[in-house]
Order: structure tokens, then C-alpha cells, then sequence
């Protein structure tokens, strides 16, 4: 029967169940018992339904390959509800690939959506022999996770596919909001935590291996794409993709000086917008290092819609790459797939070809990756878990949800309930029919004699609990059954301090969990548990549904005790990461989280609720300098105030003001010259001169910023643009900063970027 159950599970899918050994699965490269393996490919685009790009194109073709290979592959990608009549050629080309392809149900969204809509989707089905997802968005992050934690695809081995994480090759200054932020730790830990990488190239090994993360098993690929040589196009140089930044764009524009006039022209694509606001142009840059010569060029208007057939190329093209960024472009990989040179250039403009991996075949690569262990399981006997509850006169809701701490599947369980000196009768009346129970169980009712709020009411329950395990929940959410068991499942096996869960969101005062109809979850907030940087403006860690070990709840002083604010599950978060430890934010909806009308956030005022979002920088702030402190309050404000103005989470529905009127937000250059020199002298002295060549132009004409001008070009004298604004204010104020500067690199054996200023004096004087 369980060979026939076999057989019948892989002319559905892919084969095999969550619990088949993983010697089954990869013993050979044909896939267990002379089949074709499985292998799934998960890509947050593929080209010919998305817009072409470096990931999509490597999927596709890396489908393309293991088909020809033997393998049996499978796609799956996002909802893209605009692609329209690209979707039909994107069916029909993988119907004549014979590659199956499916599309998950709803729509993409935010990061780490895509992640857990793919985790849903696989524990409906089968696995397959093997998993690779693209490194792009960190898909693998929560699929990595999960297995982690023994939740699913345990024993499966989980494979990133790696074509660039975000900002690999962008200068170090290169600016970063919060979504990117977010988007480049979830890519970090999809790579850190893979059983093997495939880099689309040798540079990304390079650049992974210099960031002093582990290497796993990896191979770095051929070039997988495909192009029709056409010898009736005439000869062109290919600009793999327009220059993302302004250093690229110079690099480009003295390679494009270069070109004999009636040479091939330079054929570069126009950029898809006109900068990030934050950075120079690289058109505009482009144009400007041109420096008024005209090379033959031809900007190419537009893209053409993303197509999965070969791209026409002629059969006597260069293809240049103004940024190392650009190897895994699709007109990269294709050319060189096509055996036509790929050149990249350097900072100064010279061009050298590119070496790629040798052409080998990626199934025996494949068939050495071996299945990872089961985690270990909770200790035996089981450990008591101490629930504590913080309530305030709302005994209909804490009814529900004692309810639901009754039904909970883990033998051991203690309930702490703190009531928080509530005035009403019915309170009184609900919290006494209750003792009974509770002595019965084990569990203790407590009760403050003055409010004192929820921080107060939480530490004092801890202090009374018996468990090792502390659970500290809401008194108006629903715990599913099932929540304390995964919980305790997911810590012990992920080695965390604390673990969280997503939320599975319902309004109104029913209780859906004794209404017994099914009901797919409704996650709107995916906390990653980090980066812990990104934690200052942004909460990463969760919701205070967290389940902590006694020891690490402890060591932070549990939480802080503050009369009238809100956002203490934030600051505790932010301390645990402050100290190192780790919480985990399980990729699993376990208990519902209630939209209540007497939800505290909506009854406080602006000002309360901005000064609740500044409780989780206190664990950042402590041990700065001052200088550094207000630097990132500013920041912190800036933030808050743009999600005000946008009516983003708890600002929703409020009228707009400025939260932090000190430093007169929401404007961030309200500040004046002053802020942003000191911002800039904080970003140098930590190696960082970034800042201050953005700011130039506004520090300009201020009395502080030749000496750090001065200190900045000592530092690096290579930097042109800082050498030369200490040329040009020293001309405007008649000093000799800059000799000072060539004394000093003389005096300290640098002759190399002595000489460097020397040159730059010498042609400043004589240009005066």
C-alpha cells in the first residue's frame, strides 16, 4: 500500500511527504527509486510574466537546464495581476520547455509575504526531492525558518539560488530606507542559513565569502541563458543595463570617450526612473562626465515587454558592464551563453573581459547536498509554561480568552491573571466565579490594589510564575489550540531566547474560534525579529504575544514600568536584540489578534503616542555620545513623522503634526547647517565620509566645514570631491587647509596621495 500511496502522490506533485526520509529523496541524482528528481524552483519573478531581471531570467534558465539535465523542475512564482497577455507566452513557452510552473493564489506584497504564502502553499502538498529559491526578497528565510523549528519541510534541502543581494556591489555609503533595510536582512539570512548557494557568478562568491558569513556548499554557474546570433545586425558595444549610480555612470562615460567616432556606438539602455532622490542622477552624471564630447551612442527608449524567447543580438556585439552588479543582468548571461565577450569596466573607464564558470553539469552538484537533521525535540519531562495576563474591566473578552488557554494542547500550563484594579462590579463577579477553576488548575488570580498599568501588572505575574517558559498575552486575544505547543516546539528546537508568531487578525467582540467554521487566516504584519538597527524606527520584533525563557526575560528587567504609554512589548524586544539575544518570530499565525474599539493606542493623543514609539530607542541610545543620541532621535523622528503624514499603522486616521516640535518635524532640514555638520562629522569619524559629500552643498558657507573638509581629505586625499571643496574654501576664506593637508601626508611617508594633492593644488593655482 505505501508504494502505491507513493506512486499516487507523484502523479499529483512532486512526490513524497513532509516526514520521508531524506535519504529517499536525494540518494541518487535520478531522484528515488529511478525517477526524475523533483526539484522546486521558487522565484519572485520570472521573465515573460514580470518584468525581466536578474532573478527571473536565472530561474527560468536554470529550470531550462535541469530539464535538459533529467530533472523534472517546477516553478513557482507570484500573483502578478497586470502581466496580461504575457501570460499566455509565458504558459505556452513552459508547456514546450515540458517545465510545470504554478502561480501562487494571492496577490505579492510585503517582504516576507511572499515567503510565507510559499511556506502555506507547500504544506498543502507534497514535497518535492529538492528546493531552490532565489535569493531576491529572501524567500528562503521563512522556509529556512520554519524547517528550523521542525514546523515543516523537515528533511527537505533547501538550496538559494543567488543572482545579487540587494546592494552587494553599491558603494558602502549607498543610502538605505527602512523597506530595504528590511528586504537586505531577509536576503542575509536566506543565504546564511541555506544548505548550499548557486552563484549566478564568481563575483558574488567573492563579495558573500567577504562578509565573514559561513560558506556552505556552493557552485558557481555557467552562464544559463540563451540568444539568436544575427550576423545582418550591425556591430555594437551593449550595455548590459543603464548605470544604477553616479560612480558607474562616470565609469561608462570615459569608457564612452574613448570610442573612435565612426566606431560601433555604444548602445545603453535609459534608466527605468531618475534617481532615489537621496543620490546624484546617473543619466544627468552620465551626461555630465561626458564633459561635452560626443561618442557615438544611441540611448535605447524604453524596454521592450519581457519575452521568454532569445533576445537578437548581433553576432559581432561587446557587452559592457558599468557596475560588477551587472554580471547577472539577462543581457549578460545571454550574451555570454552565446560565446560573445562580456567586458567589465573599472573605476577608470578600461574595460577587461570576464571570466565565467566552466560549463558542468548541475545534478551530481545537486545530488551531494545531504538532508539536514530533524531539530531536537522539548525536553522530557515537559517544561511548565506560565501564561501571564494583564486585564483591565474587560471580562467578556478575558472570558474568550481563557477559554482558549483551556483548550491548549501542552500538558503543562499555568495561568498568571493580574487584574489591574478594574472598577466595575461585572469585573468582580467574573474574577470570583473564576477562583474555583483556578485553584483546581494550578493558577493563580492576582490583583492590584491602584492601576498601574500593563508594564507593572506583567512583571509582577512573572515574578509570581512557577515556569521556566514565560507566555505573555493580551487578555482580549484568542490562543488556537495548538499555540503553546508549536511555540514551545519552535524554541527548543531553534535554540531561541524568545519566539513570537504572526497574528491572525478579526474585529468585534465574537470569539471565532467557537464558532466552528474554518476561516483562512488574515496576517497583515510580518515582524522578522530584526535587524536589530532597523528596530529603532520600525518594529521587527512583534506583537507582545511572545513565549521568553525565564532567564532571558529576566536579564533585560522584564519590562519597563511607564504609567500612560504604550509600545513596551517593542522596548523589551529592542533589549533582548541589544543584548544579543535572539527572538524568533515563528512564520506561523497561532493566535488571533483582536481590533478592538477600545484598542489604548486610538484613545491617546499624538504626543503619547510618538513618546510610546521612542520607548524601544532607549536600549539603542544607551552608551552614545551625546552627539550620536540626538543624530538618532532625529532620525527616529523623521520616520515617525513621515509615517503620520502617511497615516501608516498606529497613526492611522489622526490629524498630522509635528510629533517632536524641538527639532521641528516633520521637515528633516529644519535643522539647519549646524545638525547636518555634526550628522556629517559623526558618519567620518566612523569611516563613513558619505554623508558629508551628499551634504556638501548645503554645508557650504558654514564656519565649521573647512576644518572638516580638512580632516576629511587627510583622511582620504583620493576622494575628488572632497579635495576639491577644501580647494574651493580655502580659496573663498584665503587659508592654506589644503597644504596643511600635503604636509602632513609628506610628513607620514604618503608620497602616492601627496603627489595626488600636490597635482590638484598645482592646477587650482594655476587655473586662479
Amino acid at each position: 500500500m505505501a508504494a502505491v500511496r507513493n506512486a499516487a502522490e507523484g502523479a499529483a506533485g512532486f512526490g513524497g511527504g513532509t516526514a520521508r526520509a531524506a535519504a529517499e529523496r536525494i540518494r541518487s541524482a535520478g531522484g528515488a527509486a529511478g525517477r526524475p528528481r523533483q526539484i522546486l524552483i521558487v522565484s519572485p519573478s520570472l521573465p515573460g510574466l514580470h518584468q525581466t531581471d536578474a532573478p527571473g531570467h536565472l530561474a527560468w534558465h536554470l529550470a531550462r537546464r535541469l530539464a535538459a539535465e533529467g530533472a523534472a523542475p517546477r516553478l513557482l512564482i507570484p500573483r502578478q495581476g497586470e502581466a496580461g497577455e504575457s501570460a499566455t507566452r509565458w504558459w505556452a513557452a513552459c508547456r514546450e520547455a515540458g517545465i510545470p510552473a504554478d502561480i501562487l493564489p494571492e496577490p505579492d506584497g510585503a517582504e516576507g509575504l511572499l515567503g510565507w504564502r510559499t511556506l502555506e502553499w507547500l504544506r498543502r502538498r507534497p514535497l518535492p526531492d529538492l528546493l531552490i529559491a532565489l535569493d531576491a526578497r529572501g524567500i528562503a528565510a521563512t522556509l529556512l525558518l520554519a524547517r528550523s523549528m521542525g514546523l515543516a519541510l523537515v528533511g527537505l534541502p533547501i538550496l538559494v539560488a543567488v543572482s545579487g543581494w540587494l546592494g552587494w556591489a553599491d558603494p558602502p555609503d549607498t543610502p538605505r530606507g527602512p523597506r530595504d533595510l528590511q528586504r537586505a536582512h531577509l536576503e542575509r539570512q536566506a543565504m546564511a542559513g541555506a544548505d548550499a548557494l548557486l552563484f549566478a557568478h564568481s563575483r558574488l562568491r567573492e563579495a558573500w565569502a567577504a562578509t565573514g558569513a559561513a560558506l556552505p556548499p556552493h557552485l558557481v554557474l555557467p552562464p544559463l541563458g540563451a540568444a539568436e546570433l544575427d550576423p545582418a545586425l550591425p556591430p555594437a558595444w551593449l550595455a548590459a543595463e543603464a548605470p544604477p549610480h553616479a560612480q558607474a555612470a562616470r565609469r561608462l562615460a570615459a569608457f564612452a570617450r574613448s570610442l573612435a567616432p565612426d566606431g560601433p556606438p555604444l548602445v545603453l539602455p535609459l534608466p527605468r526612473g531618475a534617481g532615489d532622490g537621496r543620490s546624484p542622477d546617473p543619466l544627468l552624471a552620465f551626461l555630465e562626465a561626458l564633459a561635452g564630447e560626443r561618442p557615438p551612442l544611441r540611448l535605447a527608449a524604453g524596454r521592450p515587454p519581457p519575452e521568454l524567447r532569445p533576445p537578437r543580438l548581433p553576432a559581432k556585439a561587446q557587452v559592457l558592464l558599468s557596475d560588477p552588479a551587472d554580471l547577472a543582468a539577462p543581457l549578460a548571461q545571454d550574451a555570454a551563453a552565446a560565446g560573445l565577450p562580456v567586458l567589465l569596466l573599472d573605476h577608470s573607464g578600461r574595460a577587461a573581459p570576464v571570466v565565467f564558470a566552466e560549463d558542468v553539469p548541475l545534478l551530481p552538484f545537486l545530488a551531494r547536498i545531504p538532508a539536514p537533521p530533524p531539530p531536537p525535540p522539548p525536553p522530557d519531562p515537559p517544561p511548565l509554561v506560565s501564561v501571564c495576563i494583564s486585564h483591565f474591566d474587560r471580562p467578556q473578552l478575558l472570558a474568550q480568552t481563557l477559554d482558549s488557554l483551556r483548550a491548549q494542547t501542552w500538558p503543562r500550563l499555568e495561568v498568571v491573571l493580574v487584574d489591574d484594579a478594574s472598577p466595575s462590579a461585572a469585573t468582580r463577579e467574573f474574577l470570583a466565579a473564576q477562583e474555583a477553576d483556578f485553584a483546581a488548575r494550578g493558577w493563580q488570580i492576582l490583583r492590584n490594589e491602584t492601576e498601574a498599568w500593563q508594564s507593572v501588572s506583567r512583571n509582577r505575574a512573572v515574578a509570581a510564575a512557577r515556569g521556566e517558559l514565560i507566555l505573555i498575552m493580551d487578555d482580549d486575544n484568542l490562543a488556537r489550540p495548538e499555540e503553546v505547543e508549536v511555540m514551545v516546539r519552535a524554541l527548543y528546537a531553534s535554540g531561541a531566547d524568545a519566539v513570537g508568531a504572526l497574528q491572525d487578525l478579526f474585529e468585534g467582540e465574537g470569539n471565532p474560534l467557537a464558532q466552528g467554521t474554518p476561516r483562512l487566516p488574515r496576517v497583515g504584519f510580518f515582524p522578522h525579529g530584526g535587524p536589530a538597527d532597523l528596530g529603532v524606527v520600525w518594529n521587527v520584533f512583534g506583537d507582545v504575544n511572545v513565549l521568553f525563557r525565564r532567564e532571558a526575560f529576566e536579564e533585560v528587567g522584564g519590562y519597563t514600568p511607564e504609567i500612560g504609554l504604550g509600545c513596551e512589548d517593542y522596548e523589551l524586544g529592542a533589549a533582548l536584540a541589544a543584548r544579543g539575544r535572539r527572538l524568533l518570530v515563528i512564520p506561523q499565525p497561532l493566535y488571533l489578534y483582536r481590533y478592538s474599539a477600545v484598542n489604548m493606542a486610538k484613545g491617546m493623543s499624538n504626543e503619547r503616542l510618538y513618546w510610546s514609539h521612542r520607548r524601544p530607542l532607549r536600549p539603542a541610545l544607551a552608551g552614545l555620545s551625546p552627539a550620536a543620541q540626538r543624530l538618532l532621535l532625529f532620525v527616529h523622528g523623521v520616520e515617525h513623522a513621515q509615517q503620520q503624514g502617511q497615516g501608516w499603522s498606529y497613526w492611522a486616521g489622526r490629524p498630522f503634526s509635528a510629533p517632536l516640535p524641538e527639532l521641528h518635524l516633520p521637515d528633516p532640514d529644519a535643522p539647519g547647517q549646524s545638525f547636518a555638520l555634526a550628522a556629517a562629522a559623526l558618519a567620518l569619524r566612523a569611516g563613513n565620509p558619505g554623508p558629508l559629500r551628499r551634504m556638501l552643498p548645503r554645508l557650504l558657507g558654514h564656519p565649521g566645514t573647512p576644518a572638516l573638509l580638512e580632516e576629511a581629505v587627510l583622511a582620504d586625499p583620493a576622494d575628488p570631491t572632497l579635495r576639491t571643496a577644501l580647494l574651493a574654501a580655502d580659496a573663498a576664506a584665503g587659508t592654506a587647509r589644503a597644504r596643511r593637508v600635503l604636509l602632513r601626508l609628506v610628513e607620514a611617508g604618503r608620497d602616492a596621495e601627496a603627489r595626488l594633492l600636490a597635482e590638484a593644488l598645482a592646477q587650482a593655482e594655476a587655473g586662479a
